[in-house]
């Protein structure tokens, strides 16, 4: 079964959902499926595990799997050979799970509407949700459709630098007097490497939120 369209991530969860481990993704030369993994993992081939595939072309697939033999790719690391017997849940891109989301953020302004006038370079915004296409903020400043901002965004595997524009803006509830307005982004410009990364981490905090 040949679901991935491009994937380069995934995350080796047994079947009573303990995590394992986190893989690399390739195909060999004749286009079969292989995971690269730690070392000092080792996976029965005699039993199944659930996989979860971060895919930027078809989304996040949770997959019941089958591996082979391991085979040593270098001191460090351990290829296997993955089959995927059956899909168990896949959620597009278009359908991207959003999470619940607070969190203080650094906000850059790269691009700013001509008309738009008093907004500051740099400014401080609170998050409330999340997803792999977008992200909401609040913040003191009415920032119009169009205008792209910049931030670090901690707690994933990695620190990852992201780009978002604002779609839509709202009036929010004021905080210590001050007019509040609520921002409803989409991310940009994202490498496929970073959104593996962020689709990982969404995912993590869904099932953190779940147990």
């Amino acid at each position: 079964m040949d679901v991935l369209k491009k994937c380069k991530k995934a995350e080796i969860y047994t079947l009573a959902d303990e995590a394992i481990c986190e893989a690399e993704v390739f195909r060999d030369m004749a286009d079969e499926l292989w995971l690269s993994i730690p070392g000092d993992v080792t996976l029965e081939t005699s039993e199944f595990y659930t996989i979860v595939f971060f895919d930027s072309v078809s989304g996040l697939m949770r997959c019941h799997c089958s591996v082979g033999e391991a085979q040593p790719i270098s001191d460090e690391r351990n290829s296997v050979p993955c089959k995927i017997v059956e899909v168990k849940e896949t959620r597009q891109r278009r359908q991207d799970l959003k999470i619940y989301f607070e969190t203080s953020l650094d906000l850059f302004c790269t691009y700013v509407p001509s008309f738009a006038v008093g907004i500051p370079e740099r400014f401080k915004a609170t998050t409330r949700d999340i997803s792999a296409g977008g992200i909401y903020f609040m913040c003191e400043h009415r920032l119009p459709e169009g205008t792209v901002v910049q931030f670090q965004l901690h707690g994933a595997s990695k620190p990852l630098l992201l780009a978002a524009k604002v779609l839509r803006f709202e009036p929010v509830d004021e905080i210590d007097g001050k007019p509040q307005f609520g921002h409803g982004c989409q991310f940009i410009e994202m490498r496929p490497q970073t959104e593996a990364v962020l689709r990982n981490y969404i995912f993590r905090q869904e099932r953190n939120s779940r147990r």
